[in-house]
Protein backbone atom coordinates (compact mmCIF):
# COMPACT_ATOMS: atom_id res chain seq x y z
CA UNK A 1 0.00 0.00 0.00
CA UNK A 2 1.30 3.62 -1.33
CA UNK A 3 1.93 6.08 1.30
CA UNK A 4 0.40 9.61 1.28
CA UNK A 5 2.73 12.27 0.60
CA UNK A 6 1.42 13.96 3.73
CA UNK A 7 1.60 10.79 5.95
CA UNK A 8 5.50 10.36 4.59
CA UNK A 9 6.72 13.68 5.73
CA UNK A 10 5.16 12.99 8.94
CA UNK A 11 7.00 9.32 9.11
CA UNK A 12 10.60 11.35 8.21
CA UNK A 13 10.17 13.74 10.68
CA UNK A 14 10.19 11.51 13.43
CA UNK A 15 12.69 9.02 12.26
CA UNK A 16 14.92 12.59 12.30
CA UNK A 17 13.55 13.35 16.05
CA UNK A 18 13.91 9.97 17.67
CA UNK A 19 17.37 9.72 17.76
CA UNK A 20 19.51 6.18 19.21
CA UNK A 21 18.90 7.43 22.60
CA UNK A 22 15.16 8.24 22.57
CA UNK A 23 13.18 10.98 21.45
CA UNK A 24 14.51 14.52 21.07
CA UNK A 25 13.61 16.69 24.09
CA UNK A 26 12.76 20.55 23.19
CA UNK A 27 13.76 21.00 26.72
CA UNK A 28 17.18 19.69 25.92
CA UNK A 29 17.49 22.71 23.41
CA UNK A 30 16.93 25.53 25.83
CA UNK A 31 19.60 27.85 25.84
CA UNK A 32 21.11 27.30 22.34
CA UNK A 33 21.21 30.05 19.69
CA UNK A 34 19.39 29.73 16.38
CA UNK A 35 20.02 31.49 13.23
CA UNK A 36 23.47 31.36 12.87
CA UNK A 37 25.61 33.74 11.03
CA UNK A 38 27.77 32.02 8.77
CA UNK A 39 30.19 32.24 5.91
CA UNK A 40 30.52 29.47 3.45
CA UNK A 41 33.44 29.02 1.33
CA UNK A 42 32.31 26.47 -1.34
CA UNK A 43 33.87 23.73 -3.31
CA UNK A 44 34.53 26.38 -6.19
CA UNK A 45 36.29 28.59 -3.46
CA UNK A 46 33.64 31.02 -3.80
CA UNK A 47 32.26 32.42 -0.20
CA UNK A 48 28.76 33.42 0.78
CA UNK A 49 27.09 34.87 3.62
CA UNK A 50 24.26 33.17 5.16
CA UNK A 51 22.71 32.18 7.91
CA UNK A 52 22.41 28.67 9.39
CA UNK A 53 18.65 27.93 9.97
CA UNK A 54 19.50 24.26 11.11
CA UNK A 55 20.25 20.84 9.66
CA UNK A 56 18.46 17.68 8.62
CA UNK A 57 17.60 15.38 5.48
CA UNK A 58 16.31 16.87 1.65
CA UNK A 59 12.68 16.07 3.29
CA UNK A 60 13.07 18.16 6.81
CA UNK A 61 14.84 19.92 9.05
CA UNK A 62 15.54 17.72 11.65
CA UNK A 63 17.08 20.16 14.32
CA UNK A 64 17.89 24.42 14.28
CA UNK A 65 20.48 24.07 17.29
CA UNK A 66 22.06 20.78 16.92
CA UNK A 67 23.96 17.95 14.33
CA UNK A 68 23.64 14.88 15.18
CA UNK A 69 27.03 12.72 15.30
CA UNK A 70 27.86 9.18 14.08
CA UNK A 71 29.65 8.51 17.54
CA UNK A 72 28.65 11.09 20.03
CA UNK A 73 25.21 12.77 20.51
CA UNK A 74 25.45 16.18 19.36
CA UNK A 75 27.17 18.63 18.28
CA UNK A 76 26.03 21.55 18.92
CA UNK A 77 26.14 24.46 15.77
CA UNK A 78 26.29 27.65 18.33
CA UNK A 79 29.47 26.11 20.00
CA UNK A 80 31.40 26.02 17.02
CA UNK A 81 33.60 28.83 15.59
CA UNK A 82 34.57 26.48 12.10
CA UNK A 83 33.92 23.32 10.26
CA UNK A 84 36.75 22.69 7.91
CA UNK A 85 38.55 19.62 5.73
CA UNK A 86 34.81 18.59 4.87
CA UNK A 87 33.98 15.26 3.05
CA UNK A 88 31.85 12.17 2.48
CA UNK A 89 32.34 9.15 4.05
CA UNK A 90 30.13 6.12 3.23
CA UNK A 91 27.24 8.94 3.37
CA UNK A 92 28.11 10.88 6.61
CA UNK A 93 30.58 13.54 6.68
CA UNK A 94 33.68 13.55 7.93
CA UNK A 95 34.91 17.11 8.95
CA UNK A 96 37.23 18.82 11.69
CA UNK A 97 34.98 20.81 14.27
CA UNK A 98 36.81 24.05 15.62
CA UNK A 99 34.73 25.00 19.17
CA UNK A 100 34.31 28.28 20.73
CA UNK A 101 36.03 26.68 23.60
CA UNK A 102 39.54 26.42 21.83
CA UNK A 103 38.82 22.51 21.03
CA UNK A 104 39.40 20.89 17.67
CA UNK A 105 38.38 17.51 16.70
CA UNK A 106 37.78 15.11 14.17
CA UNK A 107 34.05 13.86 13.50
CA UNK A 108 31.21 12.58 11.64
CA UNK A 109 27.98 14.00 10.72
CA UNK A 110 25.47 11.21 10.13
CA UNK A 111 23.66 10.78 6.98
CA UNK A 112 19.91 12.51 8.13
CA UNK A 113 21.64 15.89 8.87
CA UNK A 114 23.82 16.48 6.03
CA UNK A 115 21.56 18.92 4.87
CA UNK A 116 21.59 22.73 5.52
CA UNK A 117 18.89 24.93 5.93
CA UNK A 118 20.19 28.29 4.98
CA UNK A 119 18.84 31.75 4.35
CA UNK A 120 19.96 34.07 2.77
CA UNK A 121 18.44 37.81 2.22
CA UNK A 122 14.69 36.71 1.12
CA UNK A 123 15.75 33.34 -0.13
CA UNK A 124 15.60 29.82 1.47
CA UNK A 125 18.23 26.97 0.51
CA UNK A 126 18.90 23.84 1.02
CA UNK A 127 22.74 22.77 0.86
CA UNK A 128 24.24 19.82 0.98
CA UNK A 129 27.35 20.26 3.21
CA UNK A 130 29.35 18.15 1.18
CA UNK A 131 29.52 21.06 -1.28
CA UNK A 132 30.51 23.35 0.97
CA UNK A 133 34.75 23.54 1.33
CA UNK A 134 34.50 24.97 4.80
CA UNK A 135 31.94 27.07 7.22
CA UNK A 136 32.90 30.21 9.32
CA UNK A 137 30.46 31.29 11.88
CA UNK A 138 29.74 34.76 13.46
CA UNK A 139 30.37 36.66 11.03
Amino acid sequence: MRLALGLRIVVVAVVCLVGGKGIASVEANVGHKTSLPAVLTMADRTTRAVTLEGVGCMATMCSRVRARENNSDSIWLDGLTSIRQIHEANGAVQAKFAFKNGIEREGSIMQDNRILYISRRLAAEKLDLTRIRRIDFGR
